[in-house]
Parts: structure tokens; C-alpha cells; sequence
């Protein structure tokens, strides 16, 4: 039953962390279409995705505190696996993309948004980084289930 439990919340931490970062590439999308029609009109979208990344971090607090018990439970037969190992180093990269880069390129994004003349030049390229950093972790999340439902060895 605790194993179970374990599994429950590590599921509901994949879709709160994936479904966010889908929830977050969605917004994106709208926010670009309003920012080409009005620059203006489009800054207070940005308020409004604020609370993305907590909810990602809530989805990644549940993957690795339910993984760590479901690891304690299982004395870490599933460690030993390949599509394990690859699983985990895929869930590592995911946090370091959305701590590093993702993160940045927001806080650049909110930044150029706040300046009266920012260049259409560098939010265009911060436009296209952002749009790399979503098919990214979408990308990873589909290997990760993948590899979950599969488990190649």
C-alpha cells in the first residue's frame, strides 16, 4: 500500500511538472501572438504565468520525494536498470533546463518587457530560445514516460 502511495504521488508530481510546462509553453504561444499585434497589451500575460514555476517545482519536489521512497521501498532493484539510469539522468537534465535555462530566459523576457525600448532584435532571439527550451522538455518528458511504460534494458 505505501508503494502505491509512493507511485500515486509520482505520478501526480509528472502531470502537475509536465502538464505546468505544457500549461507554460501554451501561454507562450498566446503571449507572442498578442506581443506581435501589441507589445504593450502583452506585458500583463506575463503576470499571469507567474505562478508556473511554482507549480513546476511542487511536480518536481513529488517526482523525487515519492522516487527517493519508491527507491527505499524497492531497496533499489529499479537502479540497476538501464532505462532507469537513463530515466533519472533525463530527470536531472529537465531540472537543470528549467533551473538554468528556462528560468533565465524569463527573467531576461520580464526584463525587456519592463525597459521603454528594448530591441525587437533580442526578444525576438529570446522568443526563439524559449521556444527550443519547451519542445525540449516536452521532448524528455515524452522519453521519460516512454522509458517508464517500456523499460527497455
Amino acid at each position: 500500500m505505501i508503494f502505491q502511495s509512493f507511485l500515486l504521488l509520482h505520478l501526480v508530481g509528472l502531470v502537475l511538472f509536465a502538464g505546468t510546462t505544457t500549461a507554460d509553453f501554451v501561454s507562450f504561444r498566446q503571449f507572442w501572438k498578442q506581443y506581435a499585434l501589441d507589445a504593450i497589451a502583452a506585458r500583463p500575460m506575463l503576470q499571469s504565468m507567474i505562478k508556473f514555476p511554482l507549480l513546476m517545482g511542487l511536480g518536481m519536489a513529488a517526482i523525487i520525494l515519492s522516487g527517493v521512497g519508491m527507491m527505499a521501498m524497492t531497496h533499489g532493484v529499479f537502479g540497476e536498470q538501464l532505462w532507469f539510469r537513463i530515466k533519472f539522468a533525463i530527470v536531472v537534465l529537465i531540472i537543470l533546463n528549467n533551473i538554468i535555462i528556462g528560468r533565465r530566459l524569463v527573467i531576461s523576457l520580464r526584463k525587456r518587457m519592463t525597459e521603454v525600448t528594448s530591441e525587437a532584435g533580442e526578444t525576438l532571439q529570446i522568443k526563439h530560445k524559449l521556444r527550443l527550451f519547451h519542445y525540449a522538455q516536452l521532448l524528455m518528458f515524452f522519453v521519460i514516460i516512454l522509458l517508464s511504460v517500456f523499460k527497455f534494458n
